[in-house]
């Protein structure tokens, strides 16, 4: 096939090369080399090119050799390989459950090291280890605040051995340190407690049993040793509080269980001994009413010396009892007032006796201080009298007057002409007269034997005006305790007999003279019960 060919064409290597082979070698015309032709030689930049395509071609091949290295180095940077990852999850899963150092090197700080031996600048693993270090300063003032000394000190020394910061060491070393001092004192107390139980100290001041155990529990709340010798101490107290119960001193027995609820409110023991100690206390306040009501009836029955001794043992039971005070106030002012009455009779002696009892039992009482401003007084007035002349014709008189009072039996009616009165008038001027002193004897004589006549005759009325007579010449005293019981009980007897009959206005009648003569009588009560259940 023939090609045309551009002459203006620049031959390629190839046709240069089919040229050169094309050309005649070694044949020459007979007359010599032929005539000289132009001879197509081979450029020398086509070498050049040649050499440079070559050139270029290496270069590719080293870009593409370096490009697959780069792109393996950036594929491992952004995709870990699975063994690197799953090194990264269980060191994550070990921080998590808080095993952050184990000596098999399965913790968070072993895994996250393992990682970075691989790659040190793996950025999961370095902030794997901060958070490890972190999470070590956390337990270790977790430890501290729970009491686990030993727990403290090995989460502070892993932190230590990761770098962390000082500030944050210090904190945690002060508390440690002063943490393990407290600690030895605690063993020191516990020792010193132990000792004190052993002899029996246990409520002594600073050094009892029971205050060195509760120091340790205010130190160390879950002290076990603390706990069960603070345990054994409270059961003695309850055990004495049970005693003082059975002695009847419920005072006691409710400062043992006032103490065993202050150290321990929840103490296994306590609750059986507060309800009897409750059940004591309800009987002994019964018990406390019917004593305060028998005293005070003793009181209103005009005997304050019984009165007295019923107020004095409820206080000695609880000092603090008001109404108790308050009775010993009373019986005192009613002293004091017969302490008076003595003194206007010029019975000067048994007037300051009444008024030492009475100022025994209410020093401060003002009717106290008034009876002894009146003994001042009678002892006055009699000086006076004794330095007047004795009028014998008009004491005589007062005399007769009164002898004829006491026979008609006008012992104490009417007011101002009774035996009682002129007597009392013949004694202001006469004290120690004799003839005053055989009178007033009479007298008494004559009012016993009337109440005794008009008792035994059932004649309740004119007896009780006979004992009233006995009661003004006794000023109150005890002397007719028996004679107000007798009278009493014959006004009840007769009172049920009304009762019986349906005459409720002469039962209530018999109820209120009884009441009146005998306060403290015990059938009083019984009798009022069954005059309400009867409609009366």
């Amino acid at each position: 096939m023939n090609h045309r060919k551009d002459p203006g064409a620049t031959p390629s290597l190839g046709a240069l090369d089919q040229l050169d082979l094309d050309r005649p070698r070694g044949r020459e015309g007979p007359d010599g080399p032929p005539p000289s032709s132009p001879r197509v030689q081979k450029p020398p930049r086509r070498m050049f090119w040649a050499w440079l395509a070559l050139a270029a071609l290496v270069v590719v091949v080293a870009l593409l050799l370096a490009l697959g290295t780069w792109r393996e180095s950036l594929s491992l940077a952004l995709i870990p390989s699975s063994e690197v990852n799953r090194e990264i999850e269980a060191a994550q899963l070990a921080l998590a459950r808080g095993e952050l150092s184990r000596a098999d090197g399965q913790g968070a700080r072993e895994r996250f090291q393992a990682v970075l031996a691989r790659d040190p600048d793996h950025p999961a693993a370095r902030s794997g280890l901060v958070a490890v270090r972190e999470a070590a300063l956390v337990h270790a003032r977790a430890a501290l605040a729970s009491g686990d000394l030993a727990a403290a000190r090995q989460h502070l020394a892993l932190a230590r051995a990761m770098a962390a910061p000082a500030d944050d060491l210090a904190g945690i070393e002060a508390e440690l340190a002063n943490r393990q001092s407290a600690e030895a004192d605690i063993a020191q107390r516990l020792q010193a407690a132990q000792q004190a139980q052993a002899q029996g100290r246990i409520e002594q001041q600073g050094d009892g049993a029971l205050a060195l155990y509760e120091d340790v529990l205010r130190l160390q709340p879950d002290n076990a040793i603390a706990l069960e010798g603070r345990r054994s101490v409270l059961a003695g107290l309850l055990d004495g509080a049970e005693r003082a119960l059975a002695d009847g001193d419920l005072r006691t027995a409710g400062a043992l269980v006032d103490r065993v609820v202050k150290a321990d409110p929840s103490h296994l023991g306590l609750p059986a001994v507060q309800a009897r100690l409750g059940e004591a206390r309800a009987a002994g306040e019964n018990a406390r009413e019917t004593a305060l009501k028998a005293a005070q009836t003793e009181l209103r029955a005009g005997r304050p010396e019984a009165a007295v001794l019923g107020f004095q043992a409820l206080l000695a039971e609880q000092p603090d009892d008001a109404q108790a005070r308050q009775g010993m106030d009373d019986a005192a002012a009613m002293l004091a007032a017969r302490a008076s009455r003595l003194a206007a009779d010029f019975e000067f002696d048994a007037a300051a006796e009444a008024i030492g009892r009475a100022r025994e039992w209410a020093p401060g009482s003002p009717a106290v201080a008034m009876a002894e401003r009146r003994l001042e007084q009678a002892r006055a007035a009699r000086e006076q009298v004794s330095r007047q002349a004795l009028d014998r014709d008009e004491l005589n008189a007062l005399l007769d007057e009164a002898a004829a009072a006491m026979r008609a039996g006008d012992l104490v009616d009417p007011p101002g002409a009774s035996a009682w009165d002129l007597l009392r008038r013949a004694q202001a001027m006469a004290p120690d007269d004799g003839g005053v002193r055989r009178a007033f004897v009479e007298y008494s004589r004559r009012a016993r034997a009337c109440f005794e006549d008009e008792l035994a005759g059932n004649r309740l009325g004119a007896a009780q005006a006979c004992l009233d007579a006995l009661v003004v010449r006794d000023r109150g005293g005890d002397a007719l305790a028996d004679e107000r019981r007798r009278l009493a009980d014959r006004w009840l007897a007769f009172g049920e007999e009304r009762l019986g009959a349906g005459e409720f206005a002469l039962a209530r009648r018999a109820l209120s003279a009884a009441r009146e003569v005998d306060p403290s009588n015990p059938r009083l009560e019984t009798f009022a019960e069954r005059l309400r259940r009867a409609g009366g």
